[in-house]
This record gives structure tokens, C-alpha cells and sequence, in this order.
């Protein structure tokens, strides 16, 4: 059996032995929390980050949707112009036919005044010959 004194010592020992992983449990959770608490910083640093970024990402899609819609209203300004035009063209391109149909009235009615102005011709020289034909007699 074990004497009182070597029952002392092997208790201190074993306080000793237990106050020493006791030291080295604070150590390490001491050191665990150092380099926790650093990746938190960074963590925390990074959302920063991110956040500031997102935040000009917010920045920039705003103006691109901007100058989206602009370029939206602008070609809807386009297509509508386009249809004015088109629309103008057919109003001209008819009045253009109208004023052809009248040029080629116009154009009928010339060549017709043109016969009879032949036709008048030939009876006032059948006229004048009939006349002097008369006169000589």
C-alpha cells in the first residue's frame, strides 16, 4: 500500500499535471479565440467589401436601365417618325399620281386641241381655196 506521503505527492502530482493542461486549455482556447476573432475582422472586412461593391453595382445597374430606357424611348421616337414618313410618302406618292393623271389630261387634251387646230387649218385653207377659186371666176 501506498504510505501518506507518496498519496500526497502523487496527488500533488496529478493537481500539477491537471493545473498544467488547465494552463495549456487557456492557452490554446486563448490562442483560438485570437485567431477567431481575426477571421471575424476579415469576414467583416471582406462584407465591407462586398457591400461597398454592391452598392456600386446598385449605382451602375441604375444608369445602365437609365440609358436603356432612353435608348427604348428613342428607337419607340424612331419607329414613330419612321411611320410619319411612310405615311407621308403614300399622301405624296398620291398626289404625284394625281398631278401625272392631270399632266396626262392635260397632255389628251392638247393633242386634241392640236387635231382640231388641223382640222380648222385644212377647213379655212379648203375655205380661202374655195373663196379664191370663186374670186378668179
Amino acid at each position: 500500500m501506498s504510505t501518506p506521503s507518496e498519496v500526497t505527492t502523487a496527488t500533488n502530482g496529478e493537481v500539477e499535471v491537471e493545473v498544467e493542461r488547465s494552463r495549456d486549455k487557456k492557452e490554446l482556447l486563448a490562442t483560438f479565440k485570437k485567431e477567431l476573432l481575426e477571421k471575424v475582422d476579415e469576414h467583416q472586412e471582406e462584407l465591407h467589401r462586398m457591400e461597398e461593391e454592391q452598392a456600386h453595382l446598385v449605382i451602375f445597374k441604375k444608369e445602365l436601365m437609365e440609358k436603356v430606357d432612353e435608348h427604348l424611348q428613342e428607337h419607340h421616337r424612331m419607329k414613330e417618325e419612321q411611320a410619319r414618313l411612310a405615311t407621308f410618302k403614300e399622301e405624296l406618292m398620291e398626289k404625284v399620281d394625281e398631278h401625272l393623271k392631270d399632266i396626262h389630261r392635260c397632255q389628251d387634251k392638247a393633242s386634241s386641241v392640236a387635231k382640231l387646230k388641223d382640222e380648222m387649218t385644212q377647213m379655212i385653207d379648203q375655205h380661202q381655196r374655195a373663196v379664191g377659186l370663186r374670186s378668179s371666176f
